[in-house]
């Protein structure tokens, strides 16, 4: 698709707790997501570049919380940030749509 030779590589993830209801995963070179776990529901913040590494994100989630994810911020445009936008949030309804200036 778009990845070079270099990003098929296993590449070390990581998925720390920033606060009591913040996380970070990370992996090398690639992009972050976020998690912020809230009363009811969760969100992500960029929804990685693939349904593999989206599944990884779920895993880590279902690991801290069973709360369902409702929400999905796409911080850009790249394709590395919404590619994997359906494996992450499928059962989404409409997504909220960019603020014009």
């Amino acid at each position: 698709m778009f990845a070079s030779q270099g990003d098929l590589k296993p590449k070390k993830i990581t998925f720390q707790r920033l606060s009591p209801n913040c996380w970070a995963f990370t992996t090398e070179g690639d992009p972050n997501t976020g998690v912020i776990v809230g009363d009811d529901s969760v969100m992500v913040i960029d929804a990685q570049a693939t349904p593999l590494m989206a599944s990884e994100v779920i895993k880590r989630i279902r690991k801290v919380t069973s709360k369902p994810i409702r929400y999905v911020v796409l911080t850009h445009y790249h394709a590395v940030a919404f590619s994997a936008l359906p494996r992450t949030a499928p059962n989404t309804s409409s997504p909220a749509q960019p603020r014009s200036s």
